[in-house]
């Protein structure tokens, strides 16, 4: 995969990602109002230490109001990025991304929030300066960034006996913020497949590394990860990481290409 199209794909993907994750927060729109559950008079108060001047800017750009135009400009932003060569998109959803960042004094959505803004750092040096190796630099802190996300997981996941028995996914299941279809539980708390579903899961992160030595172990191994993001969403309804995650594979492709092409 060319420079050229390793952008042109992350642009495409990291856009529906942007898309989404501002849409989601649209359409629970109601809990971030005055009298929801993410409600800005609560948690500004957080920011009392701060001076003056940062709690007055945090009350314009992160009340009920100033959220949903925050989220506004994601969107608009987010549908400009794939038709426009400009860095103003890109940096656009990396700036109201952290802004929604900083009202839930963390991500809202996990790693996938995480994960948009690397791709949207990448994606701004890559359009700001285009001649000057920034475009390379992005893609590979990309790359990267996906690597590790996968390697740390899976080293994380193995120090965990609940992993290596296979009884973690027959427990996640029943975590009833997940609402997981019956169909899913009934299937993922059979001992035997559940066993097999944990070792091919740490299998796959633990050995991500390997996406390195050959383009077809890249391929292969993308192919695992989209397969694993789409059934976490699918089960989970964890679809921002599908989105998100995708957006950073042409990265890793245009880097596995160029070291061993």
């Amino acid at each position: 995969m060319t420079q050229a199209a390793a952008l042109e794909w992350t642009s495409r993907l990291g856009a529906v990602a942007a898309a989404v994750a501002a849409l989601e927060l649209l359409w629970v729109r109601r809990a971030l109002a005055d009298d929801g559950v993410f409600a800005w008079p609560v948690l500004r108060r957080e920011l009392a230490p701060a001076p003056w001047i940062v709690r007055a800017l945090a009350d314009r750009a992160l009340s009920y109001r100033g959220t949903l135009a925050v989220l506004g400009v994601q969107l608009a932003a987010a549908l400009a990025l794939p038709w426009s060569t400009s860095p103003l998109p890109a940096w656009l959803v990396l700036a109201c991304s952290l802004a929604i960042s900083i009202r839930f004094r963390g991500t809202y959505n996990g790693g996938s929030d995480a994960m948009l803004l690397v791709v949207m750092l990448a994606l701004g040096i890559a359009r700001s300066a285009p001649d000057t190796g920034g475009a390379a630099a992005g893609l590979a802190y990309v790359a990267a960034q996906l690597v590790l996300s996968y390697f740390i997981a899976g080293i994380a996941k193995l120090r965990e006996a609940t992993w290596r028995t296979g009884r973690a996914l027959p427990l996640l299941v029943r975590t009833p913020h997940y609402r997981v279809p019956a169909w899913a539980a009934a299937t993922l708390s059979r001992p035997a497949i559940a066993r097999w579903a944990a070792r091919s899961i740490l299998a796959f992160e633990c050995g991500f590394p390997l996406a390195f030595t050959h383009p077809a172990a890249c391929t292969a191994l993308l192919a695992a990860g989209a397969a694993f993001h789409l059934g976490n969403a699918i089960v989970f309804g964890l679809d921002r990481f599908l989105w998100t995650w995708l957006a950073a594979y042409p990265a890793l492709i245009y880097w596995v290409d160029r070291a061993t092409g």
